[in-house]
């Protein structure tokens, strides 16, 4: 949609005196190229031929005058910009150009360095207009393509959270047609535990900022309501008023699961808290990721105080070496799953035999050791196995 660095004209006067003139004085600075004609047939000619950025033309001219030949360009649907140049008191002239199509016009006479000057200007100012015109209308076609396919939720809301515009995809994600909830208060689909959502967008909206990300519920049709995750942005339109674009993904799936996982990370959280012999779980590094009450009662010390701590610092001096060798070498892929005794640090001080069988798991992606660790001299409920 960019434009090339010239800016290619074609100038039409029946006077070829001041097209030779025009042509040199619009040329000066390098950015304009103008091809010149006496006569409006070979104007359209070039025309249908040829890519022009912008027409200027004489108004008087013997075979068809300036605006004729505007109203010729217009009705063949062609909407390149229009310079008109007129005589001095001809505002009738000016009028009709301008409800014709002309984007300006100016009048003959005067200096002609200014004249050419103004002139020059005027195509500048045209050309880039019209091309940031396309650009929009362009970017608007684009991104109503977008909005109109996405599986995802567009929605548009006013400074007071009506909505203005949903995108069809409001059918298949909770179940309206688009006409039955524009004109309506987005926050009457809002679940009442998350209206915290209406502060954030009330705030987009009178400050024209970013907001949210956030997860929120909203009511769908069939009565029930379904898990988003959305983000909105505030921005004034072109009548300058306030609103607010909201964009959101269905989530319910991806929360279900995630529902499930946390679920099952507690119940298994509760069975480890509930056992007789003491579990742990180590990082890549060897640092403690987790610790049951059994362990933390052991060694004396809190949960939050062995989190990230290297497991070789619970270690007697005489058993840190062998201790770190093995939590390395299983992280590095030997011995996956094996038994060593280790003299370990009670909460009194003292140094006692401690049996662990240790396996290496993934967690999140991620090489991790889980253990289990029984006082030397205390047997291991029956059915345990190392892991």
């Amino acid at each position: 949609m960019g434009r090339s660095p010239m800016m290619r004209c074609i100038y039409v006067d029946d006077e070829e005196g001041l097209l030779e003139v025009a042509k040199e004085f619009l040329e000066l600075e390098g950015d304009i190229s103008v091809d010149t004609v006496s006569s409006v047939e070979t104007a359209l000619k070039l025309l249908s031929g040829s890519t022009y950025d912008a027409i200027i033309s004489d108004y008087q001219m013997p075979e068809m005058d300036g605006i004729s030949f505007l109203k010729r360009i217009r009705s063949e649907g062609k909407d390149i910009p229009f310079i008109l140049f007129t005589g001095r008191g001809r505002e009738e002239v000016v009028i009709e150009a301008l409800r014709c199509g002309a984007d300006h016009y100016i009048k003959k006479g005067g200096d002609p360095m200014s004249q050419y000057a103004e002139l020059a200007n005027l195509v500048r100012q045209t050309v880039r207009r019209k091309e940031a015109e396309e650009a929009i209308r362009y970017n608007a076609i684009r991104f109503r393509a977008l909005i109109e396919n996405t599986r995802d939720l567009v929605t548009i809301i006013d400074w007071s959270g009506y909505i203005i515009y949903s995108s069809p995809s409001t059918k298949n994600a909770l179940g309206y047609n688009v006409d039955e909830i524009r004109g309506r208060s987005i926050f009457n689909y809002l679940h009442p535990d998350d209206r915290y959502i209406e502060d954030i967008l009330m705030y987009v909206a009178q400050k024209d900022k970013c907001g949210l990300p956030a997860e929120f519920r909203l009511l769908a049709k069939d009565g029930g309501y379904r898990w988003f995750r959305g983000s909105a942005s505030g921005y004034l339109d072109e009548k300058d008023k306030r609103q607010v674009i909201l964009y959101a993904w269905y989530i319910d799936d991806r929360k279900s699961v995630e529902d499930e996982l946390v679920a099952r990370d507690r119940a298994y959280q509760g069975i480890m808290e509930h056992l007789d012999e003491m579990v742990f779980m180590l990082d890549e590094m060897g640092r403690f990721l987790m610790a049951n009450d059994a362990l933390c009662d052991f060694l004396g010390r809190s949960r939050d105080s062995l989190m990230g701590v290297p497991v070789t610092d619970v270690a007697s001096p005489v058993s840190q070496d062998l201790m770190f060798s093995v939590v390395m070498g299983k992280l590095n892929g030997h011995h996956a799953r094996s038994k060593h005794i280790y003299q370990v640090v009670d909460g009194r001080g003292a140094d006692v035999e401690v049996e662990v069988a240790s396996s290496v798991m993934v967690a999140n992606g991620l090489k991790c050791i889980l253990g289990v660790a029984v006082p030397r001299g205390r047997s291991p409920p029956s059915g345990s196995r190392a892991m």
